[in-house]
């Protein structure tokens, strides 16, 4: 299994690096995949100009991931999927909006990320049901605090993946 990365730049906030770094090693094992993948954990100070400039939008979100681009002419292969960025701001505001742990929202913010980086998606309501799916289960198998914090079939994750 190749690096993964949690960095934690956020000026206040603290959390288990290796909670999350489980978390990913879970999700990549199971769906048998052999790569790398950074989380940077940030405040809105630097989620806001990230998403302005990738997105368009001139606010915060929670996630944004950003896979590795492959090259077929060059034939490069990257050893890391991408970057996942969440917003530790935003997901103490979910945590407290949906009254889960803040650690789980982080995890459910984190799983979603590099859900996208594995080409799932949420644009149709197939695909939504199979992504919310696939994040409860990662979540409850791979929890060391506590069930899974999904707030519901509906969820209102304002993440893109670029």
């Amino acid at each position: 299994m190749n690096k993964i990365n949690v960095k934690n730049i956020h000026p206040q906030f603290k959390i288990s690096r290796k909670s999350i770094r489980l978390l990913v090693e879970n999700i990549l094992k199971s769906e048998k995949v052999d790569s790398g993948v950074d989380v940077i954990l940030v405040d809105d100070k630097f989620m806001i100009p990230l998403n302005r400039k990738f997105t368009k939008r001139n606010k915060t979100t929670d996630v944004l991931s950003f896979g590795m681009k492959v090259d077929k002419r060059l034939e490069v292969e990257y050893s890391s999927l991408g970057d996942i960025y969440v917003s530790l701001d935003q997901a103490k505001r979910q945590a407290e909006e949906y009254q889960v742990k803040f650690e789980e929202e982080v995890r459910l913010l984190v799983a979603h990320g590099l859900l996208h980086l594995l080409g799932y998606d949420h644009k149709g309501k197939k695909e939504e049901n199979i992504m919310r799916q696939k994040e409860k289960m990662y979540l409850k198998t791979s929890s060391p605090i506590s069930p899974s914090p999904f707030h519901g079939e509906v969820d209102s994750r304002s993440e893109v993946s670029v």
